[in-house]
Protein backbone atom coordinates (compact mmCIF):
# COMPACT_ATOMS: atom_id res chain seq x y z
CA UNK A 1 0.00 0.00 0.00
CA UNK A 2 1.15 3.37 -0.90
CA UNK A 3 0.40 6.40 1.38
CA UNK A 4 1.63 9.79 1.37
CA UNK A 5 2.20 13.03 3.99
CA UNK A 6 2.03 16.38 3.84
CA UNK A 7 3.23 18.29 7.03
CA UNK A 8 4.94 21.49 6.96
CA UNK A 9 8.49 22.97 7.98
CA UNK A 10 10.12 26.61 8.70
CA UNK A 11 10.69 26.54 5.03
CA UNK A 12 7.08 25.33 3.89
CA UNK A 13 5.15 22.28 2.78
CA UNK A 14 6.63 19.31 2.53
CA UNK A 15 5.88 15.41 2.05
CA UNK A 16 6.96 12.13 1.94
CA UNK A 17 5.65 8.78 0.12
CA UNK A 18 5.88 5.64 1.80
CA UNK A 19 5.36 1.89 -0.03
CA UNK A 20 5.46 -1.14 2.19
CA UNK A 21 7.62 0.98 5.21
CA UNK A 22 10.33 2.18 2.70
CA UNK A 23 10.36 5.52 1.74
CA UNK A 24 9.61 5.88 -2.12
CA UNK A 25 9.56 9.79 -2.58
CA UNK A 26 10.03 13.58 -0.53
CA UNK A 27 9.18 16.64 -1.86
CA UNK A 28 11.79 19.84 -0.75
CA UNK A 29 9.16 22.40 0.77
CA UNK A 30 7.34 24.92 -1.01
CA UNK A 31 5.11 27.56 0.44
CA UNK A 32 1.62 26.54 -0.71
CA UNK A 33 0.46 23.24 0.73
CA UNK A 34 -1.59 22.43 -2.53
CA UNK A 35 1.31 22.39 -4.43
CA UNK A 36 3.10 19.44 -2.62
CA UNK A 37 -0.85 17.85 -2.61
CA UNK A 38 -0.69 17.96 -6.36
CA UNK A 39 2.90 17.10 -6.78
CA UNK A 40 2.49 13.79 -5.00
CA UNK A 41 -1.08 13.37 -6.45
CA UNK A 42 0.33 13.71 -9.81
CA UNK A 43 3.42 11.22 -9.11
CA UNK A 44 1.69 8.83 -7.08
CA UNK A 45 -2.27 8.65 -7.94
CA UNK A 46 -2.61 5.73 -5.66
CA UNK A 47 -1.17 7.06 -2.73
CA UNK A 48 -3.62 7.39 0.07
CA UNK A 49 -2.96 10.24 2.88
CA UNK A 50 -1.83 9.16 5.97
CA UNK A 51 -0.81 12.11 8.40
CA UNK A 52 0.64 9.62 10.63
CA UNK A 53 3.46 8.67 8.56
CA UNK A 54 6.98 7.59 9.89
CA UNK A 55 6.80 10.43 12.21
CA UNK A 56 11.02 10.35 12.96
CA UNK A 57 11.40 11.10 9.75
CA UNK A 58 8.95 14.00 9.32
CA UNK A 59 10.32 15.43 12.86
CA UNK A 60 13.67 15.15 11.41
CA UNK A 61 13.12 16.69 8.25
CA UNK A 62 11.37 19.46 10.45
CA UNK A 63 14.55 19.68 12.25
CA UNK A 64 16.66 19.95 8.80
CA UNK A 65 14.96 23.09 7.65
CA UNK A 66 15.06 24.42 11.43
CA UNK A 67 18.90 24.17 10.99
CA UNK A 68 19.58 21.87 13.06
CA UNK A 69 22.07 18.61 12.58
CA UNK A 70 20.02 15.38 11.88
CA UNK A 71 21.10 11.95 10.63
CA UNK A 72 18.32 10.33 8.12
CA UNK A 73 18.33 6.48 8.60
CA UNK A 74 15.63 5.56 7.25
CA UNK A 75 14.86 2.58 4.95
CA UNK A 76 14.37 3.75 1.18
CA UNK A 77 12.83 1.75 -2.17
CA UNK A 78 15.76 2.12 -4.43
CA UNK A 79 13.88 -0.21 -6.79
CA UNK A 80 12.60 1.66 -9.28
CA UNK A 81 15.56 2.63 -10.12
CA UNK A 82 18.59 1.12 -13.00
CA UNK A 83 21.47 -0.37 -11.08
CA UNK A 84 23.38 2.72 -12.70
CA UNK A 85 21.25 5.27 -10.64
CA UNK A 86 20.77 2.71 -7.72
CA UNK A 87 24.64 2.97 -7.51
CA UNK A 88 24.97 7.02 -7.69
CA UNK A 89 21.61 7.59 -5.50
CA UNK A 90 23.93 5.59 -2.89
CA UNK A 91 26.70 6.74 -2.89
CA UNK A 92 25.35 10.74 -3.04
CA UNK A 93 23.80 9.74 0.13
CA UNK A 94 27.15 9.15 1.67
CA UNK A 95 28.31 12.88 1.61
CA UNK A 96 28.37 14.76 4.93
CA UNK A 97 26.13 17.10 6.35
CA UNK A 98 27.99 19.99 5.43
CA UNK A 99 30.15 18.51 2.33
CA UNK A 100 30.23 18.54 -1.48
CA UNK A 101 31.05 16.43 -4.21
CA UNK A 102 31.09 16.67 -8.19
CA UNK A 103 29.46 15.00 -10.08
CA UNK A 104 32.77 13.32 -11.24
CA UNK A 105 33.19 12.35 -7.78
CA UNK A 106 29.66 10.62 -7.66
CA UNK A 107 30.45 8.65 -11.00
CA UNK A 108 33.81 7.59 -9.53
CA UNK A 109 32.26 6.46 -6.37
CA UNK A 110 29.41 4.64 -8.37
CA UNK A 111 32.15 3.08 -10.53
CA UNK A 112 31.64 4.78 -13.90
CA UNK A 113 34.23 7.66 -13.87
CA UNK A 114 33.23 8.77 -17.00
CA UNK A 115 29.70 8.76 -16.26
CA UNK A 116 29.44 12.94 -14.80
CA UNK A 117 26.97 13.47 -17.20
CA UNK A 118 24.42 10.44 -16.82
CA UNK A 119 25.22 10.88 -12.53
CA UNK A 120 23.60 14.63 -13.39
CA UNK A 121 20.43 13.21 -14.97
CA UNK A 122 20.38 10.68 -11.87
CA UNK A 123 20.63 13.92 -9.49
CA UNK A 124 18.04 15.58 -11.52
CA UNK A 125 15.55 12.73 -11.53
CA UNK A 126 16.26 12.05 -7.47
CA UNK A 127 12.89 10.60 -6.09
CA UNK A 128 14.23 11.20 -2.59
CA UNK A 129 15.58 14.62 -2.15
CA UNK A 130 17.31 15.98 1.12
CA UNK A 131 17.88 12.09 2.10
CA UNK A 132 19.78 11.22 -0.33
CA UNK A 133 21.31 15.08 -0.77
CA UNK A 134 21.31 15.83 -4.52
CA UNK A 135 21.57 19.25 -3.24
CA UNK A 136 25.34 18.08 -2.13
CA UNK A 137 26.76 17.82 -5.86
CA UNK A 138 28.01 20.49 -7.49
CA UNK A 139 30.01 20.86 -10.54
CA UNK A 140 33.80 20.21 -10.76
CA UNK A 141 34.82 23.76 -11.21
CA UNK A 142 33.04 24.55 -7.70
CA UNK A 143 29.84 25.94 -9.63
CA UNK A 144 26.57 25.02 -7.99
CA UNK A 145 25.16 23.23 -11.06
CA UNK A 146 21.98 22.48 -11.57
CA UNK A 147 18.72 21.71 -8.51
CA UNK A 148 15.64 20.34 -9.95
CA UNK A 149 13.45 21.57 -7.08
CA UNK A 150 10.69 24.06 -7.06
CA UNK A 151 12.90 26.72 -5.93
CA UNK A 152 15.99 26.04 -8.15
CA UNK A 153 19.47 27.12 -7.53
CA UNK A 154 17.96 29.36 -5.23
CA UNK A 155 16.90 26.26 -2.60
CA UNK A 156 20.04 24.82 -3.25
CA UNK A 157 22.26 27.50 -2.28
CA UNK A 158 20.33 28.07 0.83
CA UNK A 159 20.49 24.32 2.19
CA UNK A 160 24.25 24.24 1.61
CA UNK A 161 24.51 27.85 3.70
CA UNK A 162 21.94 26.15 6.47
CA UNK A 163 24.63 23.45 6.63
CA UNK A 164 27.57 25.64 7.01
CA UNK A 165 29.36 24.28 3.84
CA UNK A 166 31.78 26.48 1.80
CA UNK A 167 31.53 27.36 -1.74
Amino acid sequence: MKEHCVFQTAWGWSGIVVQDELLIATELPVRARKRIANRIASNHPDSVENDGLMPRVVEHIRGYFDGKPVTFDVPLDLTSQSDFRRRVLQACARIPRGQMASYADLARAAGSPKAARAVGAAMANNPIPLIVPCHRVIRSDGQLGGFSSPDGLKQKKEMLELEGACF
